[in-house]
């Protein structure tokens, strides 16, 4: 299951007035290009999927599973505008269909985080609408769950929000999935703000499925940052993952921002040459190592390449993208000296993502 719901819009909703290893997926889900492209999807290999996806809907405008996946696509790169009217005509085609709903109600979701307030509620009551039919559809969707979870935790009364209806949700989702139940758990600990109490949630997911990859790897991200930093506990879970599925980038990112913390040089090495091999239309473990030596304050020539060979090609989905690419790089020059040539790389930054707050403060720090 993946997290369809983004914090950026939660917190958008809350402060608004109170109105498996991807070759086997392959193997076993080929029968159609649809079917593996949804087993890219799955496997976070979104340029891989839309390499299909675009094609074949060009050729099939009327095919509904075809829009759906495509405006999966388009909204892990962020366009939005361009994934709207690809769930809106994939419910049309086929309005019984639970997923096609969700991924409706989503996309209002993601717009409202980017909306004025006015606009911002209702594509609000868009996204709650349309996860409500989603659940209708199907009451075990546990995406659904999850995303009407965190509406119904964040969202002010007026408009839905409940926390005891929440909690109640991640018994629903517990009953469907243990794993996935103490992973939603989890998420309301974050949005508690209590990190032992998610500690203890992530443990109780990877326990009750250890071969469940998003809960290795939502663990070893947890332990590679404060404020329960474990690195050692950090490793192992990654490298769990790693042994489980290398095909996916995830546990190869989180294993170089540790490797870099660590200071462990050649084992960084190795584990970027892996990642790249095993995934090459995916740089996230060199974004990962220049941010960490940035973190640490060490090696900032080295991270002056890792962060450039991240731009030398376009980011996968649901990655850094390339504003955020050229602000780190603009970081490492600073931190080298160069104030010109960061500040160019800031400037570029705010050029791709206008309201970029970040590289404004930046922008200011450097002195423009």
């Amino acid at each position: 299951m993946r997290r369809g719901t983004s914090v950026s819009l939660l917190a958008a909703i809350a402060s608004l007035p109170a109105l498996a290893v991807l070759g086997a997926a392959l193997a076993g889900a080929a029968n159609s290009p649809s079917d593996g492209a949804q087993a890219l999807i799955q496997a976070g290999h979104w340029k891989r999927a839309r390499a299909i996806l675009e094609p074949q809907l060009k050729a099939h405008p009327q095919d509904p599973q075809g829009a759906y996946l495509l405006a999966q696509v388009d909204m892990a790169f962020r366009d939005f505008d361009g994934a709207l009217p690809l769930a809106q005509r994939a419910v049309e085609l086929d309005g019984k269909n639970s997923n096609y709903h969700l991924k409706l109600g989503q996309i209002y979701g993601e717009m409202a985080a980017r909306a004025s307030m006015f606009a911002a509620g209702s594509l609000a009551v868009k996204f709650r609408k349309e996860v409500e039919i989603a659940l209708d559809l199907d009451p075990k969707n546990l995406e659904a769950l999850d995303s009407m979870m965190q509406f119904k935790f964040q969202a002010p009364g007026l408009m839905g929000g409940d926390k005891n209806r929440a909690r109640a949700l991640t018994g629903e989702i517990t009953r469907l999935s243990l794993s996935e139940g103490y992973l939603a758990q989890a998420e309301l600990a974050e949005l508690e703000k209590n990190p032992a109490e998610m500690e203890a949630n992530y443990l109780k997911a990877v326990e009750a499925d250890p071969k469940n990859y998003r809960a290795l790897t939502t663990l070893a991200r947890f332990y590679s940052s404060p404020p329960r930093q474990n690195l050692d506990a950090a490793t192992k879970y990654a490298q769990q993952a790693w042994q489980l599925d290398p095909s996916r980038a995830d546990a190869g990112w989180i294993l170089a921002r540790v490797f870099v913390l660590q200071e462990r040089w050649s084992d960084l090495q190795a584990i970027l040459v892996a990642s790249e091999k095993n995934v090459p239309d995916d740089l996230r473990p060199f974004y990962e190592a220049a941010h960490a030596l940035l973190e640490i304050g060490k090696e900032f020539p080295r991270a002056e390449g890792y962060a450039k060979k991240y731009l030398s090609q376009e980011p996968e989905g649901e990655e850094p993208d390339t504003a955020d690419a050229h602000r780190l790089l603009g970081l490492v020059f600073e931190r080298e000296g160069q104030i010109s040539e960061g500040r160019t790389e800031i400037e570029t930054a705010l050029q791709l993502r206008p309201n970029f707050k970040a590289a404004k403060e930046d922008l200011k720090r450097m002195g423009k």
